[in-house]
């Protein structure tokens, strides 16, 4: 992928889409709303103008809630910010923004699946069309998570996904971010680069962490963006492109994530297993032939 500045992702994407055409989607309704074709084209064409689009709708109150006491009483990993690899811990603790000890909090796939709303959510009609349409390929849901963020002081930027760096699971793939809490310019926003998913300048085309002054030499100030959001706001975004989620100097953040791929190769992921969904989400999965 850096050595072709993401010409070699373009090429097996498009393989990907011989091999595993997009369905003709017309209209979908879910989250989003009752989309039609124009919507679902006006939402793609954004993210691949930009890299990302941020959705009119939102979610619900009552979803926000159920969400968030879910995320309030379940126990979670915590990041060994200490450690030289990105780890979780083994142990298990219920989240308390006043007894920090991690910037990052994070579930693992099974938990938040338990959750109906969440489950739901994954088996959206119209978030699943948007990425149809996007990666131009039958959709596989492929990540799901979710973490909570709080601020922790300069040394856990880097392994905390607190400075700038592109995703590369996949060929090509689309994150729905669901932002839980209010986010505002203290509280953690995804922070994005405008068109970078199209390919990056030479001096920061490089598999590492990129600092905000690399970014700056290299991007006019308008191209860097906060994407802030009160709870409820989704925002569709194509992570091949350079972002950040911005360190937290107050509060606390809470944000769940789908992502939908147009192919497994690459980045191993858990598979979340013994899973029991609700009588209609299972037959949406048996319906789709690649969930």
């Amino acid at each position: 992928f850096v050595l072709t500045n993401g010409k070699s992702n373009d090429f097996f994407s498009k393989i990907v889409s011989l091999r595993h055409p997009k369905n003709a989607v017309h209209t979908a309704s879910g989250i989003l709303g009752a989309l039609q074709d124009a919507d679902i084209s006006k939402i793609c064409k954004e993210i691949d103008e930009n890299g990302f689009a941020i959705m009119d709708a939102k979610l619900t109150d009552q979803m926000v809630n159920d969400i968030t006491k879910f995320a309030e009483t379940t126990p979670v990993r915590y990041l060994e910010f200490d450690k030289k690899l990105i780890t979780y811990s083994e142990e298990e603790v219920i989240f308390d923004e006043n007894k920090r000890i991690s910037p990052r909090y994070q579930f693992k796939m099974e938990q938040i699946l338990e959750n109906q709303t969440i489950q739901d959510l994954c088996f959206d009609d119209s978030l699943r069309a948007i990425a149809n349409n996007y990666l131009n390929a039958v959709p596989i849901v492929d990540i799901i998570t979710m973490w909570w963020s709080v601020p922790y002081g300069k040394e856990a930027e880097d392994k905390a996904a607190q400075m700038f760096h592109f995703d590369m699971e996949r060929f090509k793939f689309l994150k729905f971010f669901f932002y839980i809490s209010d986010v505002d310019t203290n509280t953690g926003p995804h922070c994005y680069v405008r068109k970078s998913h199209k390919g990056l300048p030479k001096s920061i085309n490089k598999d590492r962490r990129i600092t905000d002054e690399e970014i700056a030499a290299n991007y006019p100030a308008e191209d860097i963006l906060e994407l802030c959001g009160k709870k409820g706001s989704i925002i569709a975004v194509d992570t091949r492109g350079m972002h950040k989620g911005k360190s937290l100097t107050e509060g606390k953040r809470l944000l769940f994530q789908i992502q939908f791929s147009n192919s497994l190769f690459g980045d191993t992921t858990p598979v979340a297993e013994n899973v029991k969904l609700t009588e209609s989400n299972q037959k949406k999965k048996e319906a789709h032939s690649r969930s």
